[in-house]
């Protein structure tokens, strides 16, 4: 999920756009909401955000403090204003903003600012979108340890939970990027999870957790040279 960070201290305000991110797309976002730029600045010493809302008039500081304080972590993250004045324009910019929104906040103009933010960070292609129930969901590829085939039904494990979706093998994989690797007609595994490959085994292991993934005959050879190549490719 994206991670975005949203500061106003108004919670009718942070309300509506929890709601108009949520209209956009019901699982996409994970939100995280604070109400003073002390919160949301104490915060960045433990969490990381895919980006932020921030409004600029807040009582004990501004989100102008804020952005200044992210971009002594981070330089690129997108950061959007809340205004409810076209004056701040020049201020805003001094700090690398991505955008601004004026006041109220509403669909059609925070819909195309989140396209934008989806295009400028790659997430197309950073995540895996599928259906499930008529239910769309989009999971970071990062956050996938590996795919579980059981005939048409697809489990997704990530290091949270689980999902599946319905789709053949071969859709599966045109979806996915470089980091994963068929190993097993049931499994597909992400390289980056990968702890130890055995014979006919690889382990698999999270922060909670390890998973034994067998390796089949057919997928061997053409497996563990992948793997190599890519674990090499990292280095």
């Amino acid at each position: 999920m994206i991670r975005v960070a949203i500061c106003d201290d108004a919670p009718e305000m942070t309300g509506e756009i929890e709601r108009t991110l949520e209209a956009y797309n019901p699982t996409l976002f994970d939100v995280s909401v604070f109400f003073t730029a002390e919160k949301l600045i104490s915060s960045l010493q433990s969490n990381q955000y895919d980006f932020f809302i921030l409004d600029i008039e807040l009582p004990t500081s501004s989100g102008i403090d804020i952005a200044k304080e992210i971009r002594k972590h981070d330089l690129n993250v997108p950061i959007v204003f809340l205004t409810n004045f076209s004056e701040y324009m020049e201020d805003v910019f001094q700090v690398q903003t991505f955008d601004y929104i004026l006041k109220p906040v509403t669909k059609e103009k925070l819909f195309p600012v989140i396209k934008k933010i989806i295009k400028y960070l790659d997430l197309d292609d950073t995540y895996f979108s599928f259906t499930y129930k008529r239910i769309e969901y989009n999971l970071r590829f990062a956050e996938i340890v590996y795919f579980e085939k059981q005939k048409r039904t697809v489990i997704i494990h990530t290091v949270q939970q689980t999902f599946q979706t319905i789709m053949s093998t071969p859709e599966l994989l045109q979806k996915l990027n470089d980091n994963f690797v068929q190993v097993h007609t049931s499994y597909i595994v992400n390289i980056n999870y990968i702890k130890e490959v055995g014979t006919n085994h690889i382990i698999l292991t999270t922060d909670s957790e390890s998973m034994k993934i067998p390796i089949s005959r057919k997928f061997k050879t053409p497996a563990k040279d992948a793997i190599i190549m890519k674990m090499r490719s990292k280095l």
